[in-house]
């Protein structure tokens, strides 16, 4: 027996629909993310490439309110909160199994499974419309659940799972960019405003390299 064949066994329909539904939101909630943390990334390029025409004096200032807007704690426990949330996801499943065996229960399916194919196929989509109505994805351009095969559900799953890996790989990586800023960004305190004005540009040139 291949993996593909274990782990169908192991995972019925209902419970591939359940991941589904919840890595499609966990995707789209780190796809946003990432696009908030790139736009940090180039606003703070760009001023800081606009501020090359400006007198030190003047710029020095400039380059201070660049970094303490990049880092601030608002936009860091934002980015932490989003990388940590996979430490909830158990809890997650289990409110999500809860809206599960709700909107089964008003779409009245676990009275039709005496009933015809044709009456069973209505309810299901009747319970996938509710579902997806207590979740927040009625209006989510995917294929709809309750029209995917096993199949095509573990196929899914699998490459939602595999785009969640690298949007973490790639988020924590920006975390740890935008928490040495503003670790350098206090040391730097201590300096001198001569060697600090050094200090600041070289700060963004290495946070912004590669962005």
């Amino acid at each position: 027996m291949g993996k593909d064949d274990e782990a169908k066994g192991s995972a019925s329909k209902a419970d591939l629909m359940e991941e589904h539904v919840r890595l499609v939101k966990k995707e789209k909630d780190m796809q946003q993310k990432s696009q908030e943390v790139n736009a940090i990334f180039l606003k703070l390029d760009q001023a800081y490439k606009t501020s090359k025409g400006t007198f030190s004096i003047q710029r020095y200032g400039q380059l201070k309110d660049m970094i303490k807007e990049a880092t601030s704690e608002s936009s860091l426990q934002s980015l932490q909160q989003v990388l940590h949330d996979g430490a909830g996801e158990a809890a997650g499943r289990s409110g999500l199994a809860s809206l599960l065996h709700k909107a089964k229960e008003f779409s009245g399916e676990s009275q039709k499974q005496t009933k015809s194919e044709p009456e069973k196929a209505t309810g299901k989509t009747s319970f996938m419309k509710k579902l997806k109505n207590l979740t927040g994805f009625s209006n989510d351009p995917i294929t709809d659940e309750d029209v995917m095969t096993a199949d095509e559900l573990m196929r899914d799953n699998g490459r939602k799972k595999r785009s969640i890996q690298q949007l973490t790989n790639q988020l924590s990586q920006c975390l740890s960019k935008l928490e040495k800023l503003k670790h350098d960004y206090e040391a730097s305190k201590s300096h001198a405003p001569p060697k600090r004005y050094q200090d600041l540009k070289e700060m963004i040139k290495l946070a912004t390299d590669a962005k």
